[in-house]
């Protein structure tokens, strides 16, 4: 079969995860994830790649910023001391409640935060068309397809960037695929950097990919680990009422004191490009 931009949009299409119960699923995970990502190691590691995006988009004071799916703001945050001005959004309201406490926190007040889903936003509603010198995406299933990419492109007048974990390590997450009829091509090949980078390709665009090694260790309750690695498996396909049980029950056998603890390491890519 020839490679055309139809091969690549239908993939997208026929291996998205489902997105169904997405802002509920975010809202229950909010507090915790904005806890780490408010910790200073991580703050450092977001520091040094914020600053280096900066600099690709040539960003400067009088620049503004568009962060698509922003959860608490965290990269929008460190974009706001570089930039003249940062709009972010995401679907989920406490995401965007925590930002805006964030950035008051923060002092900064050239950052701004609406709920808003991308697949329903109006750029010219927004008075968002051509206007960003950076339109970012950082680890946000919001940018899901051909349409959604075309409508970031549209935002800007500078550059784009999306950054995506590709090559993932979870002692637990990789030791609960053995309870399920896991499929490591799909999960490949569902990537949206995948599809999106070959789009962008065949669009006539450049896009550049750069790589970063990152490891941490995470902490959550029982009942957030329960309902994020749930939600993982299912955003592949269905699963049964045995493999949720079995998924549970090694759960709480791992689990210490009412918690799970995970450690991770993964390689981040960076996808910039001109527009």
């Amino acid at each position: 079969m020839p490679v055309t931009m139809r091969t690549f949009e239908n993939l997208w299409v026929d291996y998205q995860p489902e997105r169904t119960g997405m802002a509920d699923f975010w809202n229950k995970r909010a507090p915790s994830f904005n806890d780490h990502v408010r910790r200073e190691a991580s703050r450092e590691h977001r520091r040094l790649l914020v600053g280096h995006i900066a600099r690709k988009a040539q960003l400067d004071p009088s620049g503004a910023v568009l962060d698509i799916g922003c959860g608490p703001g965290s990269h929008a945050l460190e974009l706001a001391s570089l930039a003249g001005s940062v709009e972010g959004f995401d679907i989920a309201p406490k995401m965007v409640e925590l930002a805006k406490e964030n950035a008051a926190r923060d002092g900064c007040a050239n950052a701004h935060f609406q709920v808003l889903d991308w697949s329903h936003a109006d750029l010219d509603d927004q008075g968002w068309r051509k206007k960003f010198q950076l339109v970012l995406a950082s680890r946000t299933p919001a940018v899901n397809d051909r349409a959604a990419l075309e409508k970031m492109i549209a935002a800007s007048c500078g550059y784009c960037c999306m950054i995506s974990q590709v090559d993932t390590r979870h002692s637990v997450r990789d030791h609960l695929k053995t309870l399920v009829d896991w499929d490591a091509h799909k999960e490949r090949i569902s990537r949206s950097f995948y599809c999106a980078f070959n789009l962008l390709w065949l669009m006539g665009h450049y896009p550049e990919v750069e790589y970063m090694d990152r490891a941490w260790e995470s902490d959550s309750s029982l009942e957030e680990a329960e309902l994020m690695y749930l939600r993982y498996f299912e955003s592949m396909g269905p699963l049964s009422p045995q493999q949720k049980e079995n998924l549970t029950r090694t759960l709480v056998k791992i689990s210490r004191d009412g918690r799970v603890h995970e450690s991770v390491q993964t390689k981040v890519a960076i996808m910039f490009w001109a527009v």
